[in-house]
């Protein structure tokens, strides 16, 4: 919900007042702006801290390898999950980021560079499981080398998923329930089953140290230092005439293209497990229900903070509020709608009876209680861009629809 209150939109519309506020004293792009900065710099903040848990635990793990410390890395990287996919509603290059010379003051040149670091799937394990039996030294250099390698973007060798796989290993139980079943014994040197225990350790190691590296780079870049520093994309952001239009094509694309189409539907149509985000942890009812807290986030200009606090102001939607609240009141009742389906789904995947995760969604046949869920929730993100075109209409913004392909 928006900051302004509920209350407010229903005594609007009783009195039938429907349309111009008046800009001048409303809430203004300037407000909208800086609430935006703030928020991108509090997720990133918190996708740092718990990226730095979550190697702690790693480090941990790789010193004493035990089921107990993997269980712990394993519950912390579920945890990072949560504030990462809120920021990947700033995910994308837009001419706000490209051409700006972001890299002159050592930080990414694109956006979507970064993201395909950091986290890009499908990711075939295969690469990564013949580095590790290869001869290469392995070191962050060798997985920076070797992500994408021979144009294949499922070469993926950095980013949340490779450590993913390093803890879970290979999910092979296909839409049955079931994770990956990798055992601590595969970082246990002293008593390694195979070869490869010690490399094993040696590309988790390297692999969450250059996650750290990335987030660090990207909170700096939005954050209130940067805000009033030339070249940063916090200052870009704030001083362009595009934020707005970034705002909102960043919730369409989100919505309709990453969230309703790779990430829910390709699995579904497909009957592919590959195709869910998280695949190897069956996380994945985690990381859809944080992607679309991202598209709530951006619209109504609130963020939730890890450590129970909050960035909350100007959003999109308040300003649609002041000129047409006809049209602010369908895009709720479209996005409450939305929640409760995608609450729907992660609280299937994490009752601790009868659980079932995406992956066993994407099993089910067209009964399926949990797939119905799925395939509304589905229909309402694509259908919702009409009202979000109808929005962007009402701010005079210049934003592209979604095409549908996502990636």
């Amino acid at each position: 919900m928006s900051y302004i209150n509920r209350a407010l939109v229903s005594a609007a519309l009783a009195l039938g007042l429907a349309a111009c506020v008046g800009d001048d004293d409303g809430v203004s792009e300037h407000d909208v702006k800086s609430n935006y900065s703030a928020m991108a710099y509090a997720a990133y903040s918190d996708s740092l801290d718990s990226a730095l848990v979550l190697k702690s635990a790693v480090d941990t793990f790789i010193a004493s390898p035990s089921e107990a410390n993997l269980d712990t890395a394993k519950a912390a990287y579920k945890e990072a999950r949560k504030p990462y996919q809120q920021s990947e509603i700033m995910r994308w290059d837009t001419p706000i980021t490209l051409g700006k010379a972001l890299d002159s003051d050592g930080g990414p040149a694109s956006v979507d560079d970064w993201e395909g670091q950091v986290n890009a799937w499908p990711l075939d394990e295969n690469h990564i499981v013949a580095l590790i039996e290869g001869d290469e030294e392995i070191n962050i250099d060798l997985l920076l080398a070797q992500n994408g390698a021979n144009d294949n973007e499922a070469n993926v060798t950095t980013g949340v998923h490779a450590v993913e796989f390093m803890l879970w290993g290979e999910d092979t139980h296909g839409t049955e329930a079931g994770s990956g079943e990798r055992p601590a014994s595969d970082y246990d040197v002293a008593n390694c089953a195979d070869d490869f225990c010690e490399r094993r350790a040696l590309y988790l190691d390297a692999a969450m140290d250059l996650l750290v590296q990335d987030l660090t780079e990207m909170k700096a870049e939005w954050s209130p230092e940067a805000e009033a520093t030339a070249g940063t994309l916090a200052n870009n952001f704030l001083n362009s005439d595009d934020a707005l239009d970034y705002i909102m094509g960043a919730i369409r694309n989100m919505a309709s293209d990453e969230l309703a189409s790779a990430r829910m539907s390709a699995g579904l149509e497909l009957g592919d497990p590959e195709e869910e985000h998280d695949c190897f942890s069956d996380f994945s009812h985690i990381a859809i229900f944080y992607n679309f807290q991202a598209v709530r986030n951006a619209w109504y200009g609130h963020y939730y903070k890890t450590d129970g606090g909050s960035v909350r102001g100007a959003g999109l939607a308040d300003i649609v509020f002041e000129r047409d609240i006809a049209t602010y009141v369908y895009i709720e009742d479209a996005l409450n709608s939305i929640e409760s389906k995608m609450k729907a789904i992660k609280d299937a995947g994490e009752r601790t009876e009868n659980t079932v995760r995406y992956d066993q969604i994407i099993g089910q046949d067209a009964n399926g209680t949990e797939r119905k869920i799925a395939e509304n929730a589905v229909d309402e993100l694509v259908a919702i861009d009409e009202l979000f075109a109808m929005a962007t209409d009402i701010l005079s913004l210049d934003v592209e629809g979604p095409d549908g392909s996502g990636d």
